[in-house]
């Protein structure tokens, strides 16, 4: 993996296999599903990571789809893509009050005021569920699991004494109306698609026009969530010399790890959405009308065409639609048994690093139902070749 010989320090990715009664499905090596690579780009390493996992949850399999963000180190990056889903498929186990008093005891500051507060906030941060009218619908409500099981790993891994720290974007697929055996991607399916997102790494759903929809929001100071959440800690606010906003020395407000500057409010509290996505014709069949327009991306009714999941070394780059573009465009060029889901991720991280990024840029691409039956436009072809005509390497040594 990875676009060029020359950048190939991948990040490295776990993986799970799903083994129903009709078919085995390695995530990592399904092309025609999912697409995944990773580059260091102009960095000397790579502190990206991602995960591809199915967890078994009461029963029932939840497809997980996870990038990772790294900085001071890999190391936190890493232990996420070895461990978060495991905490997440075992979050029944886990004794939030314990979790908080031990927050609250070890770690003190935003912690011992979050405790006195520690209903309110987990009633705030898990939300109302998603929960559709139809008889036949299974529901696992993962937005209950999540919080506690973000927070539990978080403290897990600041226990080990390590100093760095990992963004999150973890996208789920239940599947909610079909048979035991069928998954998001199969036609006549149902699925509910949650995300839980931690700092700025970012999801971005692609609908039935191929329009691309952010679905996330970085934990930035300048975030109004987050100025709200941190308005006690004011002064750890500051400038740098470019006239960025950061949170004591940190751009990000949420993340895993950065165990000195927990106490002042940097915490992996995810933040939690939810959407049905689908086949449009079983959306149709078992969703009312107004759940259709409530809870489908702009109220389309499903084949939505696909997911990415990015690190900011693409985001940094390229708008929401060009990396969608990106993806289509080869598609539409290519094929439908040539340009996968797997060679759209790559398409996106070679554009990355041909004008010139200079972060690690990671890219997954979920298939979804609507793959490959977008309109044949290209929003942002004049927008990209102005970047290849602009990039000058020669400036990038001076």
């Amino acid at each position: 993996m990875g676009a060029y010989p020359s950048a190939a320090a991948s990040a490295s990715a776990s993986v799970a296999t799903v083994a129903p009664a009709k078919f085995r499905i390695p995530l990592l090596k399904s092309p025609m599903y999912f697409g995944h690579t990773s580059s260091r780009v102009n960095r000397p390493y790579n502190e990206d990571r991602y995960a591809a996992t199915v967890l078994d949850i009461n029963d029932e399999k939840v497809f997980s789809f996870a990038v990772f963000d790294g900085h001071g180190g890999s190391e936190c990056s890493s232990w996420l893509e070895e461990n978060l889903a495991k905490v997440v498929e075992q979050g029944d186990d886990i004794n939030m009050d314990k979790l908080a008093r031990d927050y609250a005891k070890n770690i003190n500051g935003y912690w011992r005021r979050w405790y006195k507060h520690r209903k309110s906030h987990m009633d705030s941060l898990r939300g109302a569920p998603l929960s559709l009218s139809d008889a036949s619908a299974r529901h696992l409500n993962l937005r209950q699991r999540l919080p506690a099981s973000y927070l539990d790993a978080d403290y897990q891994f600041c226990s080990s004494s390590q100093k760095s720290g990992s963004t999150c974007t973890n996208a789920f697929f239940e599947t909610v109306i079909g048979t035991p055996t069928d998954y998001y991607f199969m036609r006549n399916t149902v699925s509910i698609m949650t995300i839980a997102h931690v700092g700025d790494t970012k999801a971005i759903l692609v609908d039935r026009n191929g329009e691309a929809h952010a679905l996330t929001q970085p934990h930035h100071p300048s975030n109004p969530v987050e100025s709200e959440r941190l308005n006690k800690y004011a002064t750890a606010f500051m400038t740098d010399s470019f006239g960025e906003e950061r949170f004591i020395a940190l751009a990000n407000t949420r993340a895993f790890g950065d165990v000195k500057f927990k106490q002042m409010g940097v915490s992996a509290e995810p933040e939690i959405s939810q959407l049905v996505v689908g086949d449009a014709s079983a959306v149709s069949a078992h969703l009312t009308p107004e759940e259709i327009a409530k809870y489908t991306i702009g109220g389309l009714g499903g084949n939505e065409s696909f997911l990415v999941l990015c690190s900011d070394g693409i985001t940094d780059v390229l708008t929401d639609q060009e990396i969608a573009d990106i993806v289509m465009v080869h598609y539409n060029n290519r094929g439908t048994t040539v340009a996968t889901p797997q060679l759209g991720a790559e398409e996106v991280v070679k554009f990355v690093e041909f004008v010139g990024g200079d972060d690690n840029a990671t890219c997954l691409v979920v298939r979804l139902n609507g793959w490959g039956m977008w309109p044949v436009t290209d929003r942002t072809g004049e927008l990209r070749q102005s970047r290849l005509s602009d990039y000058n390497p020669r400036q990038r040594r001076e």
